[in-house]
């Protein structure tokens, strides 16, 4: 039976949080404090938790709590506590790459699992030993392709969950120990400094000259905008975006052009449609106008090769700047924008709302200070009154165009 995939989206902290679940996702994964990958993030309190299990529920949606570092004796008996704590929280799943993590969900909590892609499950086996020690869903390895899904599916019936656009790692599943070897950072307990992203220079042993200089494991990000129809018509259970580090306006974007591509692919493959290409060329433009470097199938059609590397990279691609967030509507006079990055009058600002596909064009000739005060810029941090916007809300997202 075909099934409508899961939208899961990142959130780093609780503003992005609400503007995963704001723009269609129809669920969030969140790091805690301690044992999750993003050990740089903002992530939450036990008490942020809380409030983000409360909201899911508010609105229909799920909430998943990342526990995905490799765990070490040292650490257990904190996560033991950690664990108690959740229980009485309930959130709606746990993503665990560790056997002895599992082991300690499953003995401490009610919590279902999720198995983490940093467990490096590639076959229908390894599906079916994470199956048999309580898992509810398998998060496969980056490097799984679609047809690999199905293949898997009919042997291990279980929920698959797969990546579908984000940064990518350069090892084999996230399995990398150059940041601990550089720089004393485990990059499998939330450290990684990212020396993938380095150029790097090639000198021949032989003379010491020195060969060439690239970037030789800069991985190109990942979009499968263009494979939701096979992910669909494969059955796989959750379709996620990376990024719990990203900005508001990353999350925003990835999530209502993944959301109007599911809703458009599912619609149409249920009735047997045509799937016009047209429309997922133009949410393509908009993931491309937010910071990225470049875009590669990464495994979901094939192994990834030498054309998923970015050798010549010159610096991140973007159409639009992040500006801010919009906080307050008061009586559709006036919008207060939290802004995190400077403008000034004379600047393009767009807006991007959760209910369209299409940027709105602010037309500003003028701002002002919370108390009134007329305003050349917008100053990074503050909080500033725009004239209002057709149905502006809370959460919506400013930008600036390049």
């Amino acid at each position: 039976m075909m099934i409508k995939p899961e939208l899961l989206a990142p959130a780093g902290n609780m503003e992005k949080l609400q503007i995963a679940y704001r723009f269609g996702a129809d669920a969030a994964y969140i790091g805690g404090k301690v044992f999750g990958l993003r050990k740089y993030s903002d992530n939450f309190s036990l008490y942020e938790i809380e409030q983000a299990v409360r909201l899911a529920n508010q609105l229909n949606k799920q909430l998943y709590v990342v526990l995905n570092g490799f765990a070490h004796d040292e650490d257990c008996p904190d996560l033991i506590t950690h664990l108690k704590a959740l229980e009485d929280i309930q959130p709606h799943a746990f993503i665990v790459s560790d056997l002895g993590v599992a082991q300690l969900v499953n003995r401490y909590t009610s919590i279902p699992l999720h198995v983490s892609t940093q467990a490096s499950i590639t076959n229908h086996y390894g599906c079916q030993f994470w199956k048999d020690h309580g898992a509810k869903r398998i998060i496969l390895a980056r490097e799984v392709s679609i047809l690999d899904c199905i293949d898997i599916q009919k042997k291990c019936p279980i929920e698959l969950e797969i990546f579908v656009h984000g940064a990518m790692c350069a090892s084999y599943s996230g399995k990398c120990t150059i940041s601990n070897i550089s720089a004393g950072r485990d990059s499998n307990r939330g450290g990684c400094v990212q020396s993938c992203r380095h150029k790097y220079d090639l000198i021949d042993p032989n003379n010491n000259e020195q060969l060439d200089s690239k970037h030789i494991m800069n991985a190109k990000d990942l979009m499968g905008l263009y494979q939701i129809p096979a992910c669909i018509k494969a059955s796989i259970a959750s379709l996620k975006i990376e990024g719990r580090m990203k900005s508001n306006l990353y999350v925003a974007n990835a999530v209502r052009s993944y959301r109007s591509a599911i809703d458009y692919c599912y619609e149409h493959i249920r009735h047997n449609q045509t799937i016009e290409y047209s429309f997922l060329n133009r949410l393509e433009t908009q993931l491309r106008q937010v910071s990225n470097r470049d875009f590669s199938s990464g495994g979901l059609e094939h192994i990834p090769a030498g054309d998923s590397i970015h050798y010549n990279f010159g610096g991140y691609q973007k159409q639009l700047d992040y500006i801010g967030i919009v906080r307050d509507v008061i009586d559709e006079e006036r919008v207060v924008i939290d802004v995190k990055n400077t403008f000034k009058q004379g600047d393009q600002l767009t807006v991007l709302k959760s209910e369209s596909d299409i940027e709105q064009l602010l037309p500003i000739n003028n701002f002002w200070s919370l108390t009134g005060e007329n305003l050349v810029i917008g100053k990074q941090n503050s909080l500033i009154s725009l004239p209002y916007f057709k149905n502006a809300k809370p959460f919506d997202v400013i930008t600036r165009q390049l």
